[in-house]
């Protein structure tokens, strides 16, 4: 049996960057959206997967009736690794995985991202992964900071939890898939690398910060595959786009800058099962969620904002390339 699950904490709207929130709103909102629509996509071309919602609240009744068409089941589940105050700068949220972890039950568990869409079948990536866990390799270089550490830094937190000083890799949170026999091994080094953190934190030390840091130490010891050629992190924000008209070769899209746009966007057509969302074929399916998510066809409005900032984003890197090199 395979489940598809979405872990989500109700936290403060600072902890996650990528979100604007308007004054006043709800920021659980725009990931209540988005989860739907994660769950419909993911519902829309895998009929017969168990989804579930981990979650240390009950979602409002107009979510939860929206998330019960879906065959959508509720867990909740406490946030016991709550980091004290102070001890990241943002995506302190991310380590309730380490909760959701906890509570599996499933033969295999997919934990995906709330703005995470499916776009095809799983069976691909299921079959690819077989009796393994595995995330998404991440490649970032060796020296570049990843939500306050580097993977120099994290090679060396590595080897005082007992692992080999050679250059660990880094694996994007979007998603993890997780046999139930792997995960008591899983969850046990997780918990060593989260005492890590906790006492070097004490210590005003470097330390894991985010439930990438501690996944990417906790997965060095099982069996291991990388989804790499099953999903992608696509960034759509007006400096930064990776968009490269191959995001039809994927199962599962991460959007981080879509959450109050694209997602928003489908919410309508993946809440309606007389809508395209649901009969179209994939190719207008992968076409419509392409618009909706700025991949093209962009409305002048944000093809405007989107040059602008290339160009901003441009004369930003030449500006540091000059003061790296005068």
């Amino acid at each position: 049996m395979t489940t598809v699950a979405i872990p989500f904490v109700r936290t403060e709207a600072s902890q996650n960057p990528n979100l604007r929130v308007r004054d006043g709103g709800d920021p659980a909102e725009p990931y209540m959206r988005a989860m739907t629509v994660a769950f419909a996509s993911v519902r829309r071309w895998n009929p017969d997967a168990d989804l579930h919602l981990i979650s240390n609240a009950a979602p409002e009744e107009d979510h939860h009736r929206e998330l019960r068409r879906l065959g959508v089941e509720y867990k909740l589940v406490p946030f016991a690794h709550r980091p004290p105050v102070g001890f990241a700068a943002r995506f302190e949220a991310s380590l309730y995985l380490l909760d959701a972890l906890g509570s599996l039950e499933a033969d295999t568990t997919l934990l995906i991202d709330p703005d995470v869409l499916c776009v095809n079948s799983m069976d691909a990536l299921l079959s690819h992964v077989a009796d393994h866990a595995a995330a998404l390799d991440m490649q970032f270089p060796e020296d570049e900071d990843i939500n306050g550490l580097t993977r120099t830094q994290a090679a060396a937190l590595h080897a005082a939890l007992g692992e080999s000083v050679t250059l660990p890799l880094h694996y994007g949170g979007e998603a993890y898939v997780v046999p139930l026999a792997l995960a008591p091994a899983i969850m046990a080094r997780c918990e060593s690398a989260w005492t890590l953190a906790l006492s070097r934190n004490l210590e005003g030390l470097t330390k894991f910060t985010t439930e990438e840091h501690v996944l990417s130490y906790a997965l060095r010891g099982v069996p291991l595959k990388t989804l790499n050629d099953h999903i992608r992190r696509i960034w759509t924000t007006h400096t930064f786009r990776q968009v490269d008209g191959l995001e039809g070769q994927l199962t599962l899209w991460h959007l981080p800058a879509e959450k109050d746009r694209g997602f928003n966007a489908l919410y309508g057509p993946a809440t309606d099962f007389g809508s395209w969302f649901w009969l179209a074929d994939r190719g207008e399916f992968l076409d419509r969620c392409g618009r909706a998510m700025g991949f093209h066809h962009r409305t002048p409005s944000r093809l405007a904002k989107d040059i602008a900032g290339s160009v901003v984003s441009r004369a930003r890197h030449l500006g540091a390339c000059r003061r790296a090199h005068p």
